[in-house]
């Protein structure tokens, strides 16, 4: 019997183990968009409760498109700061030194920039702050809002079709068409607008990757990897929000559908 008692101890602390290695920090990361739906799906009762499933659905899946591209966001201006610190304490040493090309306005602005994203880093970590939140309440608290998503990353989720009445046909019939008609046309503006922040991103990382190599070989202006910084925090937010919108988009036309 001990014996017995023993190996169900060892057994139980094995499992322990294994459970607390698979959660980073000891917090249950959320999983997936689509299991959580289904879950949603799962526990909803509509007895008592004012809000539809449809509308259900759709704040799960802003909050949780929130969450991505604030993150991803977030990334992008911290980047953005340590190219803008880099940059003012080598424009403060050549200033210092005496070189030609490098005057006190030149740091000025360096420090203005670096200034405005860590103004746009505080406020988008407060967003994403209360998006966690946000999304923990939607979900009954089930998960911390400390909690990592099982996909961090925004994508552009499926949705193939471009002409209306090929998706009616699939989609089966609705009375309220003209709304139907609005929530797909603002889908394909959105799809429209990601592909050509797309195309803006890959031209603006190679911008910025040049001034920032011409500058670390002394050879760059810090005007122009001022604007190449600028440019390159605006091009690349700016992507990722247009995922975002594309992504939000396509969750409202399917919520019209099925209202």
């Amino acid at each position: 019997m001990q014996r017995i008692l023993v190996l169900l101890g060892m057994l139980l602390v094995v499992s322990l183990l294994t459970i607390s290695s698979s959660y980073a920090g000891g917090i249950k990361p959320i999983p997936s968009l689509n299991k959580i739906l289904d879950e949603a799906r799962a526990s909803f009762s509509a007895k008592n409760n004012s809000t539809s499933l449809q509308d259900k659905e759709l704040l799960i899946k802003q909050l949780y498109y929130q969450i991505q591209y604030q993150t991803q966001k977030l990334e992008i201006l911290k980047e953005v700061k340590g190219h803008f610190e880099k940059s003012i304490s080598k424009a403060e040493e050549k200033y210092d030194e005496g070189e030609e090309g490098i005057s006190q306005s030149d740091i000025t602005k360096l420090k203005l920039g670096l200034a405005g994203t860590l103004n746009d880093i505080y406020e988008t970590d407060t967003d994403l702050q209360i998006s966690r939140l946000s999304l923990s309440d939607s979900l009954h608290n089930s998960f911390l809002p400390e909690a990592e998503l099982k996909e961090p990353d925004i994508s552009p989720i499926e949705f193939e079709f471009e002409d209306y009445e090929t998706w009616i046909g699939q989609a089966g019939d609705n009375h309220n068409e003209f709304l139907l008609k609005k929530a797909f046309l603002k889908v394909n503006e959105a799809r429209q607008k990601m592909y050509l922040a797309k195309k803006n991103r890959k031209m603006t990382r190679a911008l910025l990757v040049s001034e920032v190599a011409n500058y670390d070989f002394g050879i760059g202006d810090p005007g122009d990897l001022f604007q190449a910084l600028i440019i390159y925090t605006r091009v690349l937010t700016g992507y990722y929000d247009s995922v975002y919108n594309f992504n939000l988009s396509v969750a409202k036309l399917v919520r019209d559908k099925n209202s």
